[in-house]
């Protein structure tokens, strides 16, 4: 007994070793980025590195604001991202539900359709998509960011996991009381599906917040790029300004750092429901 005791107090120590190294890892680059955007150009890479400068200079972001449109950005950013959220939310828990519980012929096969396009890289599709958006005069619109983002696979499988736990005597219990599908969907499933809605919202929000290629490709005007793009324009032909941008990143992490604080029991909930069958 005691020998399993301290079989089980050594394997407790050296799980909560690594988990505490991979913290560390994962912070340490963060912690440097925002250490970097109070710091002058020539002392970035300063060696050894000074975690904390002397001095807090904030002429990184002033020169964020000043000399590029960055609130622009931060405020197209936002608009992009709540569209990516609405529509991961609404569209991929209509289809999950749908593929969970409905019977339709070519069910499985439809799904199975659906989660092989995961493994087409966003680089295949980006040409096309271009030929695409192009005609139909897209280019240069936000719109062209965010609408691909009516179809998630991933998103759609998220919630079908989940959907697929909810009993079927449930659902057929409402609609022996006269519901619809469309309400027995939005008062009798929606509700049982908050974690892993907020789940999705968390990584929805990371998705739309984060992008870059699309909008690198798509939209050409400044003042319409989003952040992740902008803050890349802070280099120049000479200087890579390192200092403005880990500002410009320092000022882009804190929404995604807040959202996920907020929810993060929601969203380790989710990810937990959403796993529970196959």
């Amino acid at each position: 007994m005691i020998n399993d005791k301290k079989s089980l107090l050594g394997r407790l120590a050296s799980l909560t070793f690594i988990l505490v190294g991979a913290g560390i890892v994962t912070i340490i680059p963060i912690i440097w980025m925002i250490s970097a955007s109070f710091k002058y150009e020539a002392e970035v890479f300063s060696v050894p590195i000074k975690w904390i400068p002397d001095y807090l200079f904030l002429g990184n972001y002033i020169f964020a604001f000043e000399k590029f449109p960055y609130l622009d950005w931060y405020l197209n950013t936002i608009k992009v991202t709540v569209m990516v959220v609405l529509f991961n939310v609404v569209f991929s828990s209509m289809a999950g539900y749908a593929f969970a519980k409905l019977k339709f012929v070519g069910n499985n096969l439809i799904f199975f359709i659906f989660i092989a396009t995961l493994m087409i890289p966003l680089e295949v599709r980006i040409i096309p998509q271009f030929v695409m958006f192009r005609h139909f005069d897209m280019i240069n619109y936000h719109s062209s960011v965010y609408l691909p983002w009516i179809f998630n696979a991933f998103a759609i499988f998220l919630m079908r996991q989940f959907f697929v736990t909810v009993p079927d005597e449930l659902i057929e219990a409402a609609r022996i009381d006269g519901c619809s599908e469309y309400r027995t969907f939005l008062q009798v499933v929606m509700p049982l599906a908050k974690s892993s809605i907020m789940a999705l919202v968390i990584l929805s929000f990371t998705w739309g917040w984060n992008s870059y290629l699309a909008p690198l490709v798509y939209i050409n005007d400044m003042k319409k790029q989003l952040l992740a793009v902008g803050i890349d324009l802070f280099k120049t032909q000479y200087v890579e300004n390192y200092g403005p941008q880990m500002a410009g990143a320092t000022l882009a992490l804190l929404p995604v750092i807040v959202v996920y604080l907020i929810a993060q029991k929601s969203f380790i909930e989710g990810i937990a429901l959403s796993g529970i069958k196959g």
